[in-house]
């Protein structure tokens, strides 16, 4: 279906389509369109965004970003300045992490604090925050799975420090809690859910 509809964009072809010039008509394709979309799979969905928009990409995912709350506008501010930012240890870390907005607390020096998890993998997570977390200290990150909604404790140490945000490094996690992460950052290209902890 989208390599024919890829075609259909690039050759700019007339598809001959039944006549729906009439209003109840066209509320009737508008009805089907949403119906099929919905069935679309993630993955599928993402392309047939790229083939409709091309090059105004920006100026889409702009106006969405117009309609954010303003506090959903400052974390995306700082998630994009993070990922613009090319710091040392973030792409020098051993694991790839997935680019994420999951609602998190995270316990740290007696004080249990709200956060938004960036990005995560198996093996730790960025986090944004600016209460004055410091390198070293010995950490607690809650947040549910954006697959399961399973509560999740990940113990860990903060390893890096900064104005926008910290890295944490987990500990030894079991294997279940390290399966439940990686089941959802295997199997989706973004994780963009924000759950309640």
């Amino acid at each position: 279906m989208l390599s024919t509809l890829h075609q259909y964009f690039n050759q700019k072809t007339e598809v001959d389509l039944p006549d729906y010039s009439q209003e109840s008509k066209r509320h009737e394709v508008v009805a089907k369109l949403y119906f099929l979309l919905d069935k679309l799979t993630e993955e599928q969905k993402l392309t047939l965004l790229k083939l409709l928009l091309r090059d105004r990409m920006v100026d889409f995912i702009f106006k969405l970003v117009i309609d954010l709350s303003d506090n959903q506008r400052l974390v995306l501010m700082k998630q994009l300045e993070q990922i613009t930012s090319k710091q040392p240890d973030y792409d020098r870390r051993k694991y790839i992490r997935k680019d994420c907005l999951i609602n998190a607390k995270i316990s740290v020096a007696n004080r249990i604090l709200t956060c938004f998890i960036l990005n995560i993998s198996p093996h730790g997570a960025y986090i944004d925050t600016d209460d004055g977390i410091v390198v070293g200290q010995s950490t607690k990150l809650m947040f549910s799975s954006p697959n399961t909604r399973q509560r999740l404790i990940f113990s860990g140490k903060i390893v890096w420090s900064e104005n926008q945000g910290a890295g944490i490094k987990f500990n030894h996690s079991n294997p279940k809690q390290v399966g439940i992460i990686k089941s959802f950052t295997d199997t989706k290209q973004q994780v963009y859910e924000i759950n309640s902890c």
